[in-house]
């Protein structure tokens, strides 16, 4: 939990309470550079405060403060900063953005909080054992989980020639600048930018050698970014393609003397997927884009007309109690916003679309009788129908047996799901922390957000296989702020929120157990917290230290739904996080999870 992650740094703890151990103190670096600092790091409701001057001696800022008003103003060459002391929000080039925690004045230096500029400016902040301290660098991809550290990777440039400045936008917003320059003495590593087209959109990057990859989807404007480590040599020309539904342009550009950069300047913010060749090169392939979607009768017959760039694969799975169709799109986003219509169309009562994977796009009929997908048509060069079959999929198999020439995809009626114990509710799963908020640190090195996205994709998977529908508010090492994390739970109308974190106490190393908090003066999320805190004490087997309610959390204060936070055990206690790391520990407390979900549904449900 972000209250107690204080004492994640307890380095920074002793040095206030005893000054002797001023080899102690929480360090801050930018890059290899060691800053300067006056005062020994602050952390405030999770987020660590840095001094605003830090921006401009090491970041090049121009940094202005105005002490009658309290205004500070962070001009970077791209990107214009203002935050004011004690507010809780921030401009960016005139854009409104909500702060954890706002700027404050502390023993005289005016601080903010780190991650919301790291954030701005592309910038990872990562935690250094060896140093023992903070790091703002480039972001790079992180090591296996194993590894449990992310090291330091930037670099020191060698101040070749500047020829050129391009701005670019990195990471969640806004960001830093590129500067493309020119080695000749250094080999092409960089062949070819080859634009193969075909409806994944597959781009080739022949290269000579590379060392690893970065990759980012941004918006406004929608664009791919990816970095390509150890490349050296020119940026190629621009690569322009023709009115494609897809990719409008390739450009590629130097962001040191390590990195080449890639850019995909998009039609839409759409999936893609990255794959090293055997032989050398990367090729990149994007997602269908589903642009729009109606339910039509056509005389006595129903049928799905879509608009989308190419027509994708649709996979089939039948459900009962309701009774519904789910057809997968694959490798498919959905470019219009999800929804949930009452339809009243001859068999069909409801539609739904979301975007249930990242390569996933989920169409759902509720139905008062059976239908089946046939084989998907197009009319036009980006309009797609799928015709609707009155009966079970069997009947539609034998229909197009009989007057087709054999069915598509093969399904049998043994392929049909039951509807499962908590079919037709929808949970949502937070593993807390993620991206540039690692959470609490234990003794050796393991991140808190890495071990509760484990828990929360177990936990994930034991609830599918229940027939729950499964929302995240994150699947990957991303950050998701505070307030995100209940408006994904309330856009989804779940029945519950659970939330997964990884304890820490004040006195580091002496707390063990497991306990669940839950929205204070809340029955429905008291009782769910009893019911999950029972269960997964009984799997795990570490004390069962209490349930606990509070009326402090975002997380809680904004949910619709019964909520809960779920502390698994104490990461900065050197045994329990030892247990915490591994896999098998991980699914073991999953399981506990979903068991006191379950039994809350039972014992609950009318």
């Amino acid at each position: 939990m972000k209250r107690v992650a204080l004492v994640l740094f307890f380095l920074a703890l002793i040095l206030l309470v005893n000054p002797s151990h001023c080899d102690a103190a929480l360090k801050l670096f930018v890059g290899e550079t060691e800053v300067a600092l006056k005062h020994p790091l602050t952390m405030m409701n999770g987020n660590f405060m840095i001094p605003v001057d830090v921006f401009q001696a090491y970041l090049g800022a121009n940094v202005t403060i105005t002490t009658s008003s309290g205004e500070i103003e962070l001009v970077f060459p791209d990107q214009t900063i203002h935050m004011q002391l004690g507010a809780e929000s921030a401009l960016v080039d005139g854009k409104e953005h909500k702060l954890d925690v706002p700027p404050q004045l502390v023993e005289g230096e005016v601080v903010v909080p780190v991650r919301f500029i790291a954030n701005r400016l592309g910038l990872s902040l990562v935690f250094d054992q060896d140093a023992m301290g903070l790091r703002l660098e480039p972001p790079r991809e992180r090591r296996a989980p194993e590894s449990l550290l992310t090291s330091s990777l930037i670099r020191q440039p060698s101040a070749p020639p500047v020829v050129e400045v391009e701005e670019e936008q990195v990471a969640e917003g806004p960001a830093s600048e590129l500067i493309v320059l020119h080695h000749p003495e250094e080999e092409q590593d960089l062949k070819e930018i080859i634009f193969m087209g075909g409806p994944r959109s597959r781009v080739f990057l022949s290269l000579q050698s590379y060392t690893g990859y970065q990759t980012y989807l941004l918006r406004e404007p929608d664009r791919l970014v990816v970095d390509l480590f150890g490349v050296g040599g020119d940026a190629l020309p621009v690569v322009e393609t023709q009115d494609h539904p897809v990719i409008r342009s390739i450009r590629s550009s130097r962001f040191d003397e390590d990195t080449m950069r890639i850019v995909f300047d998009l039609s839409g913010s759409t999936g893609y997927r990255v794959n090293p060749w055997p032989e050398g090169g990367l090729e990149v392939e994007f997602n269908f884009q589903l642009t729009a979607l109606e339910l039509e009768e056509d005389g006595d017959q129903l049928q799905l007309r879509l608009k989308a760039s190419a027509a994708p694969i649709v996979e089939a799975v039948y459900l009962t109690d309701p009774l519904r169709l789910v057809l997968d799109l694959q490798d498919t986003t959905l470019m219009i916003p999800s929804f949930d219509r009452a339809m009243d169309q001859g068999r069909v009562l409801r539609l739904r679309a979301s975007q249930h994977m990242p390569a996933v796009t989920r169409i759902v009929l509720q139905v008062t009788e059976p239908v089946a997908p046939l084989p998907i048509e197009q009319l036009q060069h980006d309009e797609f129908v799928i015709p609707l079959f009155l009966g079970t999929a069997h009947e539609a198999n034998q229909y197009l047996a009989h007057f087709e020439g054999g069915p598509l995809v093969p399904v049998e009626e043994e392929e049909i799901l039951p509807s499962g114990d908590l079919s037709g509710l929808t949970i949502v799963v937070d593993p807390g922390h993620g991206g540039t908020d690692p959470g609490a640190i234990g003794f050796h090195g393991t991140f808190e957000k890495d071990v509760n996205l484990a828990i929360g994709l177990y936990l994930g998977e034991f609830l599918s296989q229940a027939g729950a529908k499964v929302v995240y508010t994150r699947e990957k090492d991303t950050y998701v702020s505070i307030f995100e994390r209940p408006a994904i739970a309330n856009q989804a109308q779940a029945d519950m929120y659970i939330s997964i974190h990884s304890n820490a106490h004040v006195n580091r190393g002496t707390a063990r157990g497991t306990e669940t908090l839950y929205r204070a003066k809340d029955p429905a999320s008291e009782v769910l917290a009893r019911a999950v805190q029972d269960e997964v004490v009984k799997a795990i087997t570490l004390a069962n230290r209490r349930i606990w309610g509070r009326d402090d959390l975002a997380v809680f204060n904004q949910t619709k739904m019964p909520a809960i936070m779920v502390e698994v055990g104490f990461l900065d206690h050197a045994d329990e996080e030892v247990l915490l790391r591994s896999p098998g520990f991980q699914k073991v407390a999953a399981q506990g999870i979903y068991n006191g979900i379950l039994r809350f549904y039972l014992e609950n449900k009318r």
